[in-house]
């Protein structure tokens, strides 16, 4: 290197070491990226050096030297001298030779053999007796420590210092341990597999204990229809509205014809709840109602598909079988869109038409399995369902024909009541895991964000819940019965509370005749 410098003309004495690097920086540097040359070329007539690529890119800009501003193109950029060329494979910074170790340290030449005896990624080997393992310098402390098997460790039960891998093998502390520690894993195994086994079993008969748990009922009534006078005393914020309405609630036990074939009535004038027996052709449960025309329509559910309904201002609470008939795999929700029946099943969505008797396509295949009690709500063009999978709300596009995922709700739920309230979606109770859910909230679908309301006066899942104005009201379902275990014992409730929205609590009204779960609920004008 001296002999380059005294080429150059700048001496070769130590003290000017500083200087000269100074000075060779900035002769051998490119003038537009002001790094070490690379690839170094000139312009023709002053001989100023650029790499060729930062060059090449200035010229497809401009044609003229960037320093003296004389003509220059591709053609005319001559290499640089051999000299040049030379200085600058000397100035530019080696790597160090650990660099396969890890090191990424660039540095200059006089300075890297300083550097690689310090290097931290230099290989070394380990210094415990009996370890030949390298490693790199800078982990050496910590493999020696912590790490290495032959390392020298004080047992804490004995105060012996010992090796490692001799503690480990032999040493009588560390094998009593290591036997009390298989002794509980066995025993963790056992109880994880007798857990096991008790959910099974428990799953089995979970269905038919909950829908069977209040087979036995008292107040046997002997006509078809019967009033059960339950009024209230008290008054109700918003009634005024509600006067002239009436609640329907249908079926809601799939084993139990009193239940499941049944219809209550509840008259806000007088405050009672009428039974009608046997009112209905098919017993409901896991059901959808809503209004066509003066018709409250009953469908799905697990009742083969079929379609009855009801026209109160006309014929009363005798029930008339449709002979419209939903798709084979009746296990769905949906609601009327625009004179025609839309149905969310386990993996499609079907169109069915009312006018049209057995006229049904599919207009959507899906490949996610969904839940048949998923809360279904329209808002224009766009069906919302709540609850489907998981924890999921999804948005399905009528016109396009198409299902969007929207933010999770804030819990995992299943088997709760649903009811659309101006351009919101409410979730009332429902089921969380294995816990049944007193919680109310409120989604917005304009805005996509949840509200918390007051929570139901009971926990409840499988309700039932209707609308009227700005009073909810939900009705019956299940909960555990605190005196028992989860597994034995659910209540069906016959219990019914409402809610007028801006309220701080939730209030009673009178309970029903039955004990209802899963059934559907429906509003009638008159």
């Amino acid at each position: 290197m001296g002999q380059i410098y005294s080429f150059l003309g700048y001496g070769n004495t130590t003290g000017n070491n500083n200087q000269e690097a100074l000075l060779l920086g900035e002769d051998f540097s490119c003038k537009i990226c002001l790094e070490v040359l690379h690839d170094p070329v000139q312009c023709q007539n002053n001989e100023h050096y650029f790499c060729r690529k930062c060059v090449t890119k200035h010229l497809g800009n401009s044609e003229r030297c960037p320093l003296c501003m004389d003509q220059l193109t591709l053609e005319t950029l001559r290499p640089a001298p051999r000299i040049v060329a030379s200085v600058v494979s000397q100035l530019k910074k080696p790597r160090c030779s650990h660099v396969s170790r890890g090191c990424e340290e660039n540095v200059q030449v006089e300075e890297l053999l300083l550097h690689e005896q310090t290097c931290g990624y230099a290989p070394v080997v380990c210094s415990n007796e009996g370890c030949k393992e390298t490693v790199n310098r800078r982990d050496k402390e910590s493999h020696e420590t912590e790490e290495c098997k032959f390392r020298k460790i004080t047992c804490e039960s004995c105060d012996e210092e010992l090796v490692y891998v001799d503690y480990y093998k032999n040493h009588q502390c560390s094998l009593r341990l290591r036997k009390e520690i298989d002794e509980i894993k066995l025993r963790l195994d056992e109880m994880n597999d007798a857990l096991k086994q008790i959910v099974s079993t428990g799953t089995k008969h979970k269905m038919k204990l909950a829908t069977n748990s209040e087979c036995v009922r008292n107040n046997k009534q002997t006509s078809r229809q019967e009033e059960v006078p339950c009024k209230s005393s008290t008054a109700i914020r918003g009634e005024k509205n509600v006067v002239n309405g009436q609640i329907f609630i249908f079926g809601g036990d799939l084993f139990d014809d009193e239940i499941g074939k049944s219809v209550e009535v509840f008259n806000w004038s007088t405050k009672t709840w009428t039974l009608i027996k046997n009112c209905l052709f098919f017993q409901r449960w896991h059901s959808f109602s809503f209004l066509y025309g003066k018709k409250i329509m009953v469908c799905g559910g697990y009742s083969k598909g079929r379609i009855e309904y009801l026209n109160p201002s006309e014929s009363g609470y005798t029930a008339t079988v449709s002979s419209v008939s939903l798709p084979s795999n009746a296990k769905c929700n949906g609601l009327l869109h625009k004179g025609r029946l839309l149905t969310f099943h386990k993996k499609s969505v079907v169109e069915t038409s009312l006018d049209s008797p057995g006229e049904s396509r599919t207009l959507l295949a899906e490949k996610q399995d969904r839940n048949i009690s998923a809360g279904v709500h329209c808002f224009g063009n766009n069906i919302y369902i709540v609850g489907g999978i998981e924890s999921s709300m999804e948005k399905y596009d009528v016109v396009k024909n198409e299902i969007k995922t929207l933010p999770s709700l804030p819990y995992t739920v299943s088997g709760m009541a649903t009811v659309a309230y101006k351009d919101n979606i409410i979730i009332l109770g429902g089921l969380h895991g294995e816990k049944a859910l007193d919680d109310v909230v409120m989604f917005n679908v304009t805005n996509q964000e949840y509200k918390k309301l007051p929570s139901l006066l009971e926990t409840r899942y499988g309700c039932a819940a209707v609308i009227i104005g700005d009073m909810i009201v939900v009705m019956g379902g299940m909960k555990k019965d605190n005196e028992s275990d989860w597994m034995d014992h659910m209540m069906v409730l016959k219990t019914v509370e409402y809610y007028v929205i801006g309220d701080s609590a939730w209030q009673k009204l009178p309970a029903m005749n039955l004990g209802r779960s899963y059934a559907t609920a429906c509003v009638y004008m008159y």
